[in-house]
């Protein structure tokens, strides 16, 4: 009997449809029960599991649009081009300026970031220092000009910056009540005012990928974006029928 041939094709094809995969969705168009193999087809394709939701979701880096930390949000469904959660807050600090306090990191991420932080910081992969208002994060190698520029921006902050720190903050809080084609679609409004270089500085402001915020700026250029439909179709009370009077002749 001849062995049925599965191919990566079959799910590639799902994944640039739906963006974002279960493991059983997986089985499903592979028709198989097998976890090992959707994996073993996965090898051949540049996927990332969700660092969000204990890891249930799939996409491929293809799909994903990761931002300037190197982070995709879909549906509020997380991913990371370095994998897990744990590597991600560790590639975050080491890449940072500034160290980061866990408050910082979990904005940043969307989830709760104490647990890695311990485990990292126990192992040595990061350090750590008491500095207002809690710890502060560092890289082991380069914490030294990373707790200069902290204070740095703490005493900025102090004499008088606050005010643009507010702003920014503001700016983070209002994008994250927005959905994705919201946030896509204003990111591309701001980016038109900025003119020649928009792309870049919005999304220094507010994270979104430059690819995203060019689509933005495309989609309010054509003028067609349609409005999304708040109930679905047939949704709400059903209208009255008109009946013909009754005749009385």
């Amino acid at each position: 009997m001849r062995t049925t041939q599965y191919h990566a094709q079959t799910l590639e094809a799902l994944f640039n449809q739906k963006k974002v995969l279960t493991l059983d969705a997986m089985k499903k168009a592979l028709g198989t029960t097998v976890k090992m193999t959707v994996f073993r087809k996965l090898k051949s394709l540049s996927y990332r599991a969700s660092y969000s939701h204990a890891g249930k979701y799939y996409t491929l880096d293809e799909i994903a649009e990761y931002n300037q930390h190197g982070l995709w949000n879909y549906r509020q469904i997380y991913f990371s081009q370095y994998g897990s959660l744990l590597n991600t807050v560790e590639a975050l600090v080491q890449a940072s300026q500034a160290g980061y306090f866990a408050h910082e990191l979990q904005e940043l991420v969307q989830v709760r970031v104490h647990a890695p932080l311990l485990k990292l910081t126990t192992s040595n992969h990061l350090r750590r220092e008491n500095l207002a208002p809690g710890y502060l994060y560092f890289s082991p190698q380069a914490w030294k000009s990373q707790l200069k520029t902290r204070k740095q921006m703490l005493e900025a902050t102090a004499s008088g910056d606050a005010a643009a720190a507010d702003i920014q903050q503001a700016l983070h809080t209002f994008m994250a009540t927005l959905n994705e084609k919201q946030r896509r679609l204003y990111a591309g409004f701001e980016s038109m005012k900025s003119g020649h270089g928009g792309d870049v500085l919005i999304s220094r402001q507010t994270g979104l990928n430059v690819k995203t915020i060019a689509r933005g700026r495309r989609e309010l250029a054509s003028q067609q974006i349609t409005v999304d439909r708040v109930r679905q179709v047939g949704g709400g009370a059903k209208a009255l029928e008109k009946k013909a009077p009754c005749s009385t002749s």
